[in-house]
């Protein structure tokens, strides 16, 4: 901890704004404190760093209102929690949120210089998202370590430390021990939480590679209808603007896309390749796990809800509308 309070000391984390000041003193290395004016307004807080930030700092071994928690790095979807409950907290890419009885200080980073060492394999590697995304699609069930295992193909050790950092993080709840012949039970507890963490995590460029092809029908339904024809609904799974209005129509599909199992099918698909402007897009996932949860509507392959919502966040042409969309129908991911 000492090391993370001298990095804390060296580095100029914040800029000089009008109307407030704020400034760290080292008084031992065990041992620090922020001061800030803000306005007519002085805070006076110790500063309490932390390796990794979970979401226990919210109950009742959490944060004292005359301690400011301080991270190498605080993800969004916890930073908005802490907000929300008034927790003063910063990390090293220039996080700051500070609350006095008549102002709000609330700084955001740009970007992501430091990331807090990680406990165990990280829940949103490619491997470990297929737990994720079961866990989602498992909203409003109860599983077990052995059920994921299968569902997944993980290995059981990555099941069970994904599983415990979730837990840690209260995103997932245990519901009862495990014991000889009766395995433990969990279940979701956050699912708007689980999923916030991934949108925060997801790469799209370093999970996909998209081709382009140029199509002379305009009618998304004849081209899906076409390309199935020709390769086959075992081979592909649609997915972003196509596969939401299967499920939940909003704005008419632009583009079709979906993935494919083989890149050997780029070969054969009946449209023209180009560079950029194209009507149908062929998707190569780097994991296989896009695959699992899938589902079929109205004859065609989709993938599931969960994928659906991540694919349209990446992409303009209204996909993030579409997405919001598909998130707040009550059917999604069920």
């Amino acid at each position: 901890m000492a090391d993370l309070l001298e990095v804390v000391h060296s580095k100029e984390l914040f800029e000089s704004y009008p109307g407030f000041s704020v400034y760290f003193r080292i008084l031992s290395q065990e041992n620090a404190e922020l001061r800030a004016q803000i306005g007519q307004d002085k805070l006076h807080l110790k500063l309490k760093p932390a390796l990794q930030a979970t979401r226990r700092v919210l109950k009742g071994e959490g944060i004292r209102p005359d301690e400011l928690l301080v991270c190498p790095h605080i993800a969004e979807p916890l930073a908005l929690d802490l907000r929300r409950a008034g927790v003063a907290h910063a990390d090293l890419n220039g996080r700051l949120f500070l609350r006095t009885a008549g102002s709000v200080i609330d700084l955001r980073p740009v970007e992501v210089r430091y990331r807090s060492p990680k406990k165990g394999p990280d829940p949103f590697s490619p491997k470990a998202t297929r737990i994720v995304r079961s866990l989602l699609c498992l909203r409003d069930s109860v599983t077990t370590q052995e059920k994921l295992v299968n569902r997944t193909g993980a290995s059981r050790a990555l099941v069970s430390q994904v599983l415990k950092q979730l837990a840690d993080d209260d995103l997932v709840r245990q519901l009862s021990a495990s014991a000889p012949g009766h395995p433990a039970h969990y279940q979701l507890a956050n699912f708007d939480g689980l999923l916030n963490a991934w949108v925060s995590a997801d790469r799209w460029p370093a999970r996909t590679t998209v081709h382009q092809y140029s199509v002379l029908s305009n009618k998304p339904e004849e081209i899906a209808a076409k390309l199935l024809e020709s390769v086959g609904s075992e081979s592909l799974a649609f997915t972003q603007w196509f596969a939401a209005w299967q499920r939940r129509p909003h704005t008419v599909s632009p583009v079709v896309s979906c993935y494919v199992k083989k890149r050997a099918i780029l070969e054969i698909v009946p449209a023209r390749s180009v560079k950029s402007g194209g009507n149908l897009w062929l998707i190569v996932p780097e994991d296989e796990g896009v695959w699992q949860e899938g589902q079929e509507v109205n004859g065609f392959p989709l993938v599931s809800d969960v994928q659906i919502y991540l694919d349209l966040l990446q992409v303009s042409q209204r996909g993030p509308e579409a997405a919001d969309e598909l998130r707040k129908w009550e059917g999604f991911a069920r």
